[in-house]
Parts: structure tokens; C-alpha cells; sequence
């Protein structure tokens, strides 16, 4: 009998956005592959832990404080020891920097994903040039470095920061029957606490300024007079709540606007919602759209990142540029109220994720990554 493949996801942390539930995502599919699945948290085990525990994995912590801790690359390195994985996958370059130098003394490969792009977040030539430094070093211990999007590829290798021979491209997937079983619109909008003939822009996200999510509420409030029937719901928690409620009060929007913090399964309210809006001012691959496709809720996002590489405009949603704020308006009033063109845009959205985006196809193809590296004995680069 075959020894399952030992497989160990190490992150910061299983809190919640859109990094950790692609990770929760592939340790349900690993495990369905018959693969054993480790979690390594660096810094804490994180809100989806007994979620990623109930699906089979084992969940370890690091418990690493704030800061750069060197001392903490010793301790990863004796907790993969005790673990003996097969394959080592990091994800964010922080998980590889701490976790790599460990995998390498044992001679375990490591295939890195990396799911945003650290230079667009960063504020000047110092802290870009500290950033390449710190990815040039953590990616000496990576066998295969995967982003989820090309910008993020291309991002990555400039200046020579990752071999180019090492990196390529992996897009999310999400399970793609997340919408069997749901209740209608209208009834996901009764279900929780709306009218069921309301006009409801939302979104899913981290509540941080990289989100931007105060560009949606001064959208809606410019929404509102044409629009009376419309609702807001926020889904998901951050350092930016308290703000934006604030803003979504002084915007006169309080009464309409629903903050739903925190939901494992946001299912439910993405399909309350009658258009989703992404409006950060930088993403990688945001599961979120993924997410609203599969549920039938056409997108409007802010063209920045890897989002224009996945959703066509004007055919699998509407795109943005971020700094427009009647642009904004104008895209999310267009699938409110031209029906036929909510419909387009839902039929080829559904099409397009369950063809290019599926949580299996992605699975299927790291594993075979993982099943090259060991063969080739990638470990230890």
C-alpha cells in the first residue's frame, strides 16, 4: 500500500481573508486526494484553524511575536524534523523565510505560492529595495515559486529579485459547487434581515486600508437617490471597522448598511447581494470573485493587480480604474438597473469559473508539482 503524501502548508497565520481560505481550500482537497496535510502557523493559529483541523489537517504554532525573529527559522526547523513532510508548500514570503532554511537542512522541497504583489504596498525606493533583498534570500530555499497571477510574476522577477526559472503561475480555484444548496436571492435577503426587493451592493474582504472599502460606501451614497430600495452589506472584520461605520454614518447611510463582521461561509450573503464590489487599491488573485461568480453575482472591481487578468469588462464583470470615483458610480449603477446586461454578465461569469477556476484543477496540478520536486530532489536548493 502507497504511503499518502505528506504535505505542509506553512503561513502566518489561518486568520481570516482571502490567502487563508485558499489554504483551508487546498487542505480539503489534499485531503480528499488521500494526501496527510500539516499546517504550519508561524505566527498563530488564526481563526480557520478548527476549521482546517475538522477537515483533516494537522495544525501546528509557531506562536512567532511581532517582528523579525531569527530564532524562530531554529524553531520551525525542529518542528519539521518532528513532522518528516514529504513537501513543504509556503505561502506569503514570510512563511518561506521562516520555514525554508528548515526544509532545506532535511533536503525537503519547497514550492512557494505567492499571492499578492509586496511592491505595490510599498512606500518608497527603501522599503522596495528591502523587499527584493528579503525575497531574493527566503527564494534561495524554494524549488518551485508560483504566483497567482502574472503581475505578481512579473513583479517578483524584475531586477532578478526570483529567478525567472523558478517561477510561474498558478491561478486560484474555489470549489465550484459552493452554490448547491443555497436559497434563492430573495431569500437569502429575507434570511438575513433584508427586504427582498433591495437593490444590495456588497462585499467580502478584510476591513484594512489596502481594501478601500470606503470607496463602496461614498459610491452608494451617490447611489442612493437613484436607487432608494438599495442596501449595503460589508462582510468580514478588520482595523478599519470602526472608520467605516463612522463614514457609512456621516454618509447618512447607517439605516441602509449592514456590517456582517466576520463569516466563515460568506456564501449566504454573497448571494443576497445583486452586485459585489472589490474596490482595493491592490490585489493579487481576490478568491472573493471566485467566489461571487459561482453564486451568480456579477462583480464590479477596481483595475488593479492581477484583476484585469481575470475578469473581462464588460463581459465577466465591470472594471475600474481605482481613482475614479464617478467610474465607480456609473459600474455599479449599470447591472442594477439594465437586467439583461445582470443576466450576461452571471451566465458568463458561472461559465468562466467552473472552466478556468476550479478548486480540483488547481489541486491536481500542485500536486504534480510537489510529486516533480521530490523526484528531481529539489530539496535544499
Amino acid at each position: 500500500m502507497n504511503t499518502p503524501l505528506h504535505v505542509a502548508h506553512a503561513v502566518l497565520s489561518l486568520d481570516v481573508g482571502g490567502l487563508e481560505r485558499v489554504v483551508l481550500a487546498l487542505v480539503r482537497e489534499g485531503t480528499r486526494r488521500g494526501q496527510r496535510v500539516s499546517v504550519v502557523c508561524v505566527e498563530k493559529p488564526g481563526a480557520l484553524a478548527d476549521e482546517a483541523r475538522a477537515a483533516g489537517a494537522e495544525v501546528h504554532s509557531l506562536d512567532k511575536p511581532p517582528g523579525r525573529r531569527a530564532e524562530y527559522v531554529g524553531k520551525a526547523a525542529e518542528l519539521l524534523v518532528r513532522l518528516a513532510p514529504d513537501v513543504v508548500h509556503t505561502h506569503q514570503i514570510g512563511a518561506a523565510w521562516y520555514v525554508g532554511p528548515g526544509a532545506a537542512e532535511r533536503r525537503t522541497p519547497v514550492l512557494h505560492t505567492e499571492h499578492g504583489n509586496q511592491f505595490a504596498r510599498d512606500g518608497g525606493w527603501m522599503d522596495r529595495l528591502k523587499s527584493r533583498l528579503f525575497y531574493r534570500k527566503a527564494a534561495k530555499r524554494v524549488g518551485r515559486f508560483c504566483c497567482v497571477s502574472a503581475e505578481i510574476a512579473a513583479a517578483v522577477t524584475r531586477w532578478g529579485t526570483v529567478p525567472r526559472r523558478l517561477v510561474e503561475v498558478v491561478p486560484n480555484g474555489i470549489d465550484t459547487t459552493v452554490a448547491d444548496g443555497l436559497p434563492s436571492p430573495a431569500e437569502a435577503k429575507a434570511s438575513i434581515g433584508l427586504p427582498a426587493d433591495a437593490g444590495v451592493v456588497g462585499t467580502v474582504g478584510r476591513l484594512n486600508e489596502v481594501k478601500r472599502q470606503d470607496r463602496l460606501l461614498r459610491a452608494a451614497a451617490e447611489l442612493r437617490p437613484r436607487f432608494p430600495a438599495l442596501r449595503v452589506v460589508i462582510v468580514g472584520d478588520g482595523p478599519e471597522r470602526s472608520n467605516l461605520e463612522r463614514l457609512a454614518n456621516d454618509l447618512g447611510l447607517a439605516e441602509i448598511t449592514t456590517f456582517a463582521g466576520f463569516q466563515p461561509k460568506p456564501e449566504l450573503y454573497l448571494r443576497a447581494m445583486d452586485v459585489f464590489a472589490l474596490t482595493s487599491r491592490s490585489e493579487g488573485f481576490p478568491v472573493s470573485i471566485l467566489e461571487a461568480w459561482a453564486v451568480g453575482v456579477p462583480v464590479v472591481c477596481t483595475a488593479v493587480g492581477g484583476i484585469p487578468d481575470v475578469v473581462a469588462d464588460g463581459e465577466t464583470g465591470v472594471l475600474v480604474p481605482q481613482h475614479d470615483a464617478a467610474g465607480l458610480v456609473a459600474a455599479l449603477a449599470r447591472p442594477l438597473a439594465d437586467q439583461p446586461f445582470h443576466a450576461k454578465l452571471v451566465r458568463t461569469a458561472a461559465e468562466t469559473v467552473r472552466r478556468k477556476y476550479s478548486l480540483t484543477n488547481v489541486a491536481a496540478e500542485y500536486e504534480r508539482a510537489y510529486r516533480e520536486l521530490i523526484a528531481a530532489g529539489e530539496g535544499g536548493r
